[in-house]
């Protein structure tokens, strides 16, 4: 559910993937942001302080990377990390999964799929 506008950030470098999740979340009445690349990303979790991050792994540096720092620290969103893998990356799934990710889901991302993992993990916070 988007009640209370739930902030979502969404840290993703193509814009074929980011603009339709951003216009999808809009639409549903969430507060969107989109990072299209790590520096961007940490600057949003602190600034705009999300309550859930989509995050793309192959951001211009290692997007697992940017997860693993922020995992025990304060800027972590409080619904979690989505975390976004390309079709058939296993060692990056089982790594996604190993580092705590909230859910992990392989590209290319179907709508609806992404929104009820959303609406599930924004309903604990």
């Amino acid at each position: 559910m988007a009640e209370g506008g739930a902030r979502i950030l969404v840290a993703e470098d193509q814009a074929s993937v980011a603009e339709p999740i951003l216009d999808r979340f809009s639409i549903l009445g969430y507060t969107t942001r989109w990072a299209r690349a790590v520096r961007e990303a940490r600057r949003e979790l602190h600034e705009f302080s999300p309550d859930l991050l989509v995050l793309d792994t192959t951001l211009d540096t290692d997007g697992l990377e940017l997860f693993q720092a922020l995992r025990f620290a304060p800027e972590h969103p409080p619904g979690g990390v989505v975390v976004l893998v390309e079709p058939g990356d296993v060692p990056t799934r089982e790594r996604a999964q190993q580092l705590g990710a909230a859910a992990v889901l392989m590209k290319p991302i179907r709508g609806d799929e992404l929104v009820d993992v959303v609406e599930d993990l924004l309903t604990f916070i």
